[in-house]
């Protein structure tokens, strides 16, 4: 049965749908058409949904079937994975509120309700940046092969894909903001690409207590959301009113984060956003953050800062930015001694 839900679904001007497999099969003036498009994107709403974006469905099939695998694991093998002072490993239930950074405020509101686990790409465990200890360069925690078997190969295989992905649209992204193409390859060398893979159970009522996760926006670069099928992602309109996203089988959900916003000096929207809280079924989700590396200092681009719009921004490192963020998303004891 279709769970009713009393919002109002986005229409095409409201969520632009854009189709980018011209310029992925690489033909003549797509870039600059699809750049064109993505800069309306991101300057009128910060939210976009893509389609024919060559990616193998199968991947992400096994993806989310592999968060399942894990997601019903028992709680006391999801909790050897909690995590760590890199935020890589399991969040149980409960740690999470989007506090110091919501939209509409947390006064009154249960903690979100979702667990998720936390995975970056891969490193070896002789990578000279895990060996210093550097925060948020750890080595991923993964559960067993035996009580997950295939599930480490399921997710990196996503990782590994989605990241691609993103390489290639970077071009796309530089030429919205009026730079050179190659604009951003520096600051992609070694990348903080995050997966967080996230269960949000079914509460069996819709609550105005409670969400799967609040009203909040995104610390980095861009957000990839391959679509699961079933509602739950609102974005917040400048007139106050929360709408669905439109449903497109097999699309994937972009929308930019405050860090682009501030490299393009707030020209681009990082824009509220929330999930509801599931009610009949449990939704799963595979959030996928495509950031500079941690040690890039972020200035706003010149194409930005005009007399008319002067730099708003002092340099700021992404790594400092983005612990900051982390600090004040989780309530959980890790989570917490970070923010000290």
């Amino acid at each position: 049965m279709t769970e009713h839900r009393p919002f109002r679904v986005a229409q095409h001007d409201e969520f632009p749908i854009l189709d980018v497999g011209p310029y992925l099969a690489g033909e003549e003036s797509a870039l600059e058409d699809l750049a064109t498009r993505v800069r309306d994107a991101f300057e009128r709403v910060g939210f976009m949904m893509w389609v024919n974006h060559d990616l193998d469905w199968d991947v992400i099939d096994n993806a989310f079937a592999g968060s399942q695998q894990f997601h019903d694991l028992p709680r006391e093998e999801k909790l050897k994975l909690e995590v760590n002072e890199h935020q890589l490993g399991f969040v149980p239930m409960g740690t999470s509120l989007n506090k110091g950074h919501s939209v509409d405020g947390t006064a009154g509101l249960k903690p979100n309700a979702m667990e998720n686990l936390t995975y970056h790409g891969e490193r070896a465990p002789d990578d000279p940046k895990v060996l210093s200890g550097e925060r948020f360069r750890g080595l991923n925690q993964w559960p067993d092969a035996a009580a997950a078997p295939g599930f480490r190969e399921s997710q990196v295989a996503y990782h590994t894909m989605m990241s691609d992905l993103g390489y290639r649209i970077l071009p796309v992204i530089a030429r919205a903001l009026e730079m050179p193409a190659d604009y951003f390859d520096d600051y992609f060398k070694d990348p903080s690409i995050v997966v967080r893979m996230v269960k949000y159970p079914a509460v069996g009522e819709m609550r105005d207590d409670q969400f799967g996760s609040a009203s909040h926006t995104d610390a980095g670069f861009i957000t990839m959301l391959p679509q699961s099928n079933q509602p739950g992602l609102q974005i917040k309109t400048d007139a106050g009113e929360w709408l669905d996203h439109p449903p497109m089988d097999r699309g994937v959900i972009v929308n930019s984060g405050n860090m682009l916003k501030r490299w393009s000096n707030d020209r681009f929207r990082a824009s509220p956003h929330r999930v509801t809280a599931s009610v009949g079924k449990d939704r799963y989700s595979l959030a996928f953050f495509f950031n500079p590396d941690l040690d890039d200092v972020i200035v706003p681009v010149e194409s930005c800062c005009t007399a008319a719009n002067p730099c708003k921004y002092e340099p700021l490192r992404y790594g400092d930015f983005y612990a900051d963020y982390i600090a004040r998303a989780y309530s959980h004891k890790k989570a917490g001694a970070q923010a000290a």
